[in-house]
Formats: structure tokens, C-alpha cells, sequence
């Protein structure tokens, strides 16, 4: 009995001895599988060497043909698909050298694009399109058009590429076509007589413009006439006070007819005769319409005068007419004031139908406005400091143009106006535009 319970417990010692070394051999390989890391590190484990001259036995696991990747568990899919990708940006091309030439538009439309002296095209928008081209080997040919309405249109049913030209964008222009980054702070702004801010000068240039320097001509005629008239037939019947001279008695004549006309009615001179006294009736007719009519006209003159003085302010134009180029952003931003818009094709019929009195006042693009107030031939015009709309110019492009060959172009667009050489452009196009 003593022998059998040394055997039993010899078998537990030997039974607890090779646990404890199985146990030492397997822990980690059972802590991987309950409590798996997903750490880079922990997928690259390699599996233990086996211990030399190891007199401790060990548990022996059955051979793969895969190593540690069979045992260490791979992230869950989701895990794996919510890791951010980084995202490698190309750097971008900028060269056009191997684009098909741009077809550009053009038209008169100082100081942005206009014919220089040699016959080239010269402005504002068509040298800073010139350097874009030149920066980005872009080839091009020019386009001409008459006005800004047929280059907008070439635009919108890409019949041109491009136009070298200053716009204000739409809401309307952004369906149709794309646009460049703005390059020249803009806007619509308003231009009007510049004697509207002067109420005397105004007053007598309006009475000397206006129909009633030739009325009184007619006046002083008429008056001169029935004088004559009067004066000779008085002169041999009524010589106390017709009487003497030819040049006294037209002189006589005169002095009544004027008394006449201002309704004095002095009484030194007083026709006697039939004939007299019947061309003295019909000359008091006369003169009494005259003057009934000078008063008019007067009070007409006067009237123009007080509204035209009023104008200071973007409000001011609901009572009169304005014009603007058809189809471009001022009159479309006019006709949101809910103005009276006349539209012209081009700036100089609008300027020169407010210089004539046809309209009260146009509304342009203000860069292009305040420069034309600087010519001599708009001196009588002035713009008003206050803005209507403020925006930025850009270049019209047709949507045809892929984005890639658009955004170098804006690259290079704002390589430039972010240099000196633009303020020099600038300045030698615009001039003090203070």
C-alpha cells in the first residue's frame, strides 16, 4: 500500500512537470489567438527557434505549409477599408506647347483691346493674354469682331476659344460658357452730365442748348417788324410822336412794339390811325402768344434743370432714362434696378446720346467707364463715385476647353498679376485710375 501511493505520487510530479513545460512553449502562441494585435509590428512575428540541449520536454505542434500568417488573424475587412489612403498629387503641367492653337476673339473696346498705331492689337486684356500665351507656349490666332455682342456669341457656341476681352460674369453668361480667374477689380458704374452738379452753369447751358435762344430770335424779329410797320404808317399822321426822320421814326416804332410786348403799356407812344391802330391790335395778339410761350419754354428749361441736379446717387436714376451696351452685365444689372434702359451697340453711342440729352445717364463697366472720362471728347461727363454693383473682370472662355489646359492658364494668369510687370501694364493702360 505505501508502495502504491509513492508510484501515484511520483506520476502526479511527472504529470505537473511536463504541464508546466507545455504551458511555457504554448502561452504565446494562445495569447496571439485570444487577444490578436493588428499592429504592423505584430503581423511580422516570427516563430520562436526551438532551445538547444534542452533537457525540458516540450510540446510539439503539426508542421504547415504556412508560417505565423496562419496563426496571426487578419484585420476585418471594415477596419481595413476606414484606413485614409494617402493621396499623391501630380504636380501639374505647365506648358500648352503641344496644344491645338487657340482660336481668340477680339473686338474694339479701349483701353482692354484696341489697334495700335502699326495695326496691331494692342490693350490691357490683349497684352496680359499675350504674356499668358508666351509663358505657357500657348499658340493662338486672332479672331476680329465688331462689337461684344458677336464675340460673346462666338463664345457661347464655341466658334472661338477665347476672348481677350474684360467681362463682368453673369449668372446668364455662367450658363453657357467658363470663365479665367479675375484679374481687374470691376463693377457697373454710372456716367452723367458733369453740369449736373453745378445747378447755375447747368441753367444757362440748359437755356442756351435748348430751343429758346432761337425763339427769342423770332421774338426780336417779329418785334422789329411790327415796329417798322407801325412807324411808318404813324409817321405823317402822328408826327408829335412818329414823326422826324426814317431812322427816328423805325426807332419810335421799335421803342412802342417792345412796350407792347412786356405789357408796360408806358402811353407815350400810341398809334392814331386805322391802319395803325389795326397793326397795333394784331401785333398785341401776337406778342401776348409769344410770351406765353417763352414762359413755357422757361419753366420746361427750369424743370430739366432741378431734376438733372438731383442726380448723386445709384436711387436717383428710377425717374430717367439710362442707357448701356446691349447684352453686357451693366444692363442686365439696369434692368435688375428696375431702370429705364435704352441699349446701344457700343460705349460711344451710349456717352454720346447722354452728351446729347437723349438719355440721363449709362451704365458701363467701371474701369473702362472712369477711363473714357478721361478723353477729351467725354469732358462735358462724369462718373458718379458710387457703384452700382462691384465685381471682378475675367476672361470669357468656351466651355469646350478641357479644365486642365484652363487651369494653366489661370496659372500663369495669376503668375502675372501677381507681379510688378502687371502694376506696369496696368498703369501704362489705364493710367491714375485714382
Amino acid at each position: 500500500m505505501p508502495r502504491a501511493r509513492f508510484f501515484f505520487l511520483l506520476i502526479c510530479l511527472l504529470a505537473i512537470s511536463g504541464f508546466n513545460a507545455w504551458g511555457n512553449n504554448f502561452a504565446p502562441t494562445f495569447n496571439q489567438i485570444m487577444a490578436p494585435d493588428f499592429s504592423a509590428a505584430s503581423l511580422q512575428i516570427s516563430e520562436p527557434a526551438p532551445a538547444r540541449n534542452s533537457t525540458t520536454p516540450t510540446l510539439s505542434t503539426p508542421s504547415t505549409s504556412t508560417s505565423q500568417e496562419t496563426l496571426s488573424p487578419k484585420p476585418p475587412a471594415s477596419l481595413a477599408a476606414s484606413t485614409p489612403t494617402p493621396k499623391v498629387k501630380l504636380p501639374m503641367v505647365q506648358s500648352l506647347e503641344n496644344h491645338a492653337p487657340f482660336r481668340v476673339g477680339v473686338f474694339n473696346m479701349a483701353p482692354f483691346a484696341f489697334r495700335s498705331g502699326g495695326g496691331q492689337w494692342s490693350g490691357l486684356a490683349v497684352t496680359l493674354f499675350q504674356h499668358i500665351a508666351n509663358s505657357s507656349g500657348l499658340r493662338y490666332s486672332i479672331t476680329e469682331f465688331e462689337n461684344m455682342d458677336q464675340a460673346i456669341n462666338a463664345v457661347e457656341t464655341n466658334t472661338i476659344d477665347f476672348a481677350a476681352i474684360a467681362v463682368d460674369p453673369t449668372p446668364e453668361f455662367e450658363l453657357t460658357m467658363n470663365f479665367t480667374n479675375a484679374f481687374e477689380l470691376s463693377g457697373t458704374s454710372i456716367a452723367i452730365a458733369k453740369h449736373t452738379h453745378l445747378p447755375l452753369l447747368n441753367l444757362i447751358e440748359s437755356i442756351w442748348q435748348s430751343i429758346i435762344p432761337r425763339f427769342i430770335g423770332l421774338v426780336l424779329f417779329s418785334l422789329i417788324i411790327f415796329g417798322v410797320i407801325v412807324g411808318l404808317v404813324e409817321r405823317k399822321k402822328n408826327i408829335s410822336q412818329f414823326g422826324g426822320g426814317f431812322w427816328t421814326t423805325i426807332g419810335e416804332g421799335v421803342w412802342w412794339s417792345s412796350a407792347t410786348i412786356s405789357t408796360v403799356g408806358y402811353g407815350d407812344r400810341v398809334p392814331k390811325t386805322k391802319r395803325g391802330r389795326f397793326a397795333g391790335g394784331l401785333w398785341m395778339l401776337i406778342a401776348f402768344a409769344l410770351t406765353s410761350l417763352l414762359a413755357g419754354l422757361l419753366s420746361s428749361v427750369l424743370t430739366v434743370a432741378r431734376i438733372n441736379s438731383e442726380i448723386h446717387t445709384p436711387t436717383d436714376l428710377l425717374r430717367l432714362k439710362c442707357g448701356a451696351v446691349l447684352n453686357s452685365a451693366a444692363f442686365v444689372d439696369g434692368k435688375n434696378m428696375k431702370y429705364d434702359m435704352t441699349p446701344y451697340t457700343s460705349m460711344d453711342d451710349c456717352l454720346r446720346a447722354l452728351d446729347r440729352g437723349q438719355i440721363g445717364a449709362v451704365l458701363g463697366e467701371s474701369v473702362r467707364l472712369r477711363w473714357l472720362m478721361n478723353q477729351p471728347q467725354w469732358q462735358s461727363l462724369i462718373m458718379l463715385p458710387s457703384s452700382i454693383v462691384t465685381l471682378y473682370s475675367v476672361f470669357p472662355v468656351s466651355s469646350e476647353v478641357d479644365p486642365q489646359t484652363l487651369d494653366v492658364i489661370n496659372y500663369h494668369l495669376l503668375k502675372i498679376t501677381d507681379s510688378k510687370e502687371w502694376e506696369d501694364m496696368r498703369h501704362l493702360f489705364l493710367g491714375d485710375q485714382s
